[in-house]
């Protein structure tokens, strides 16, 4: 598959390996480990923004990026390029034989890329207008435009659901095959303290978009859980999430695991570093295996799934 990176996310994880994706902005980057201290981002800033080697007034900045380019070492980098639907059509039509020989596709990832819905809609569009399968990778922090709503009572004195939905977001989604739910912490006020903000509404989309699929009216709904050691791993976390799957009638989950690459990435951006996390990934993963088998759960690990309708 291929993979289509959006920036700008509204979660702040303390383990998050892609920092460069929480603003929708382009971004310069600096990795000191590569600079030769030649001074050349120095003397060729027209904006005398670039003070000393790694340090820059962000006020004069213009993100011209000569300094990037100039950069003999590549200790410059930018996060972030403008692009056009056709652009990235463009960039990839090659692949489309590779595509339908193997069953794949492209994936929107990110950051989060409901966050540029619009836009994701439109290339969404113009993919699936050329037969190519679309998954979407996404944190369920997004406004859907709808709600499940308790119908009439029918003929048995049960009340269907119903669903309305409309917007940007619903919009991308409607062109969407497989939606890949990354689940983190169970626990809202949890969730609140180490992503950032609470779940209420990723509970909810997830609900809806688990209704949807229930009723083929919408993408194959696959969750994931990043497995990060004595958080995502607790007893309380797996079974809070188990219990949600098993309510909505889901019982797969994919487990990621838990990497420190995005420490250096915070380095490189002037981002406070997160919390030292615990790297014992071999035993967290196998103790939530353990926990979620108990609670009728199977469990893969990722490349190993077998996406409904695609791979």
């Amino acid at each position: 598959r291929s993979l289509v990176f959006f920036k700008g996310c509204p979660l702040r994880c303390v383990w998050c390996q892609n920092p460069e994706s929480w603003s929708t902005e382009q971004q310069l980057g600096f990795k000191a480990h590569l600079c030769i201290n030649c001074q050349t981002c120095v003397n060729v800033c027209s904006e005398k923004a670039m003070l000393a080697v790694g340090k820059r007034d962000r006020n004069r900045c213009r993100l011209c990026l000569t300094c990037v380019s100039r950069c003999p070492s590549g200790a410059l980098v930018c996060f972030g390029t403008p692009q056009t639907v056709e652009s990235i059509m463009e960039e990839l039509r090659p692949e489309y034989p590779f595509f339908r020989s193997s069953g794949g596709g492209v994936t929107f990832t990110g950051g989060e890329p409901t966050m540029q819905a619009g836009f994701a809609a439109e290339l969404a569009r113009s993919l699936k207008s050329e037969g190519i399968h679309l998954a979407i990778e996404t944190c369920g922090q997004f406004d859907t435009g709808g709600d499940l709503q308790t119908g009439k009572p029918s003929a048995d004195g049960r009340r269907g659901r119903r669903l309305e939905l409309e917007g940007p977001v619903w919009n991308l989604l409607s062109n969407i095959d497989l939606v890949l739910f990354d689940l983190k912490v169970f626990d809202d006020a949890q969730h609140r303290r180490l992503c950032g903000m609470g779940n209420a509404d990723i509970k909810r989309n997830f609900r809806i978009l688990a209704t949807l699929a229930a009723e083929r009216r919408g993408p194959v709904l696959w969750p994931r859980l990043p497995i990060i050691p004595g958080l995502t791993d607790t007893r309380e976390n797996l079974e809070g999430w188990a219990g949600l799957l098993k309510e909505n009638s889901l019982f797969q989950l994919t487990l990621i695991p838990y990497h420190n690459l995005g420490e250096s990435k915070r380095v490189w951006l002037d981002i406070k570093p997160g919390p030292k996390l615990k790297t014992n990934i071999d035993k967290a993963l196998a103790t939530a295996q353990q926990t979620l088998a108990r609670e009728g759960i199977t469990c893969y690990l990722p490349g190993e799934e077998d996406w409904p309708g695609g791979t």
